[in-house]
């Protein structure tokens, strides 16, 4: 007897693997949607397993935060720039500017280079936005050892080079949260912005913070 509810399974079927009713999470609701919209998806799999975790509401002492990095991230983006490059906290540009994982035995890893920001738009405002940028981790009580600004030259397959954007890179402990890099990151856009530095970056990196 062929299914009535537009799917390749029965009722029955769905039933037994709580993919009817209430319980259903919406992401398994919308992959059942597709396919019954495609027809040749036929392969029934514990969807409502799967994808409630990512629907279903979590503790926020839990939950993953879409600016939390991977390891090979926290450890490789800084790749070349010294013999012992500093690992990543956060970038805040981690949506917009993927940094994939390479992939296969033979995969090349891209080196990076410092070059400074001289000539561009940060260099005038600098003595001003500065001592603003300070302002906005003391209010916030994050402990840091350095401000610096930077450009990044990446150095990828074939000699091809590619110049980043400003950086205003921070180095704090590395037990500071990849949330409060965020968090302080939006201040110091906006004070970026607001003095004429736009499509700069915040990077946060670890370091030692050294008392004198």
């Amino acid at each position: 007897m062929e299914p009535s509810n537009g799917l390749p399974f029965r009722n029955e079927q769905l039933k037994e693997d709580d993919l009817l009713g209430e319980g259903i999470s919406e992401t398994a609701k919308r992959v059942l949607k597709t396919m019954e919209e495609h027809p040749d998806l036929t392969t029934l799999t514990d969807l409502n397993d799967h994808y409630k975790p990512l629907s279903s509401p979590v503790s926020p002492t839990t939950a993953v935060a879409p600016y939390d990095l991977s390891d090979w991230e926290r450890t490789t983006y800084y790749h070349g720039i010294s013999r012992d490059p500093p690992k990543l906290i956060y970038r805040s540009d981690f949506l917009d500017n993927p940094f994939p994982k390479p992939v296969g035995s033979h995969h090349h890893l891209p080196t990076k280079s410092i070059h400074g920001v001289f000539g561009t738009p940060l260099n005038p405002v600098w003595r001003t936005v500065g001592p603003q940028i300070c302002g906005v981790l003391k209010a916030r009580n994050i402990r840091f050892s350095s401000i610096d600004t930077a450009r990044f030259v990446t150095h990828g397959e074939d000699n091809k080079d590619s110049l980043g954007p400003i950086v205003i890179w921070i180095s704090a402990p590395p037990n500071t949260t990849a949330k409060d890099a965020h968090d302080a990151s939006q201040d110091i856009l906006a004070i970026l912005e607001s003095n004429g530095v736009k499509g700069a970056v915040v990077e946060w990196c670890e370091g030692v913070v050294v008392w004198a």
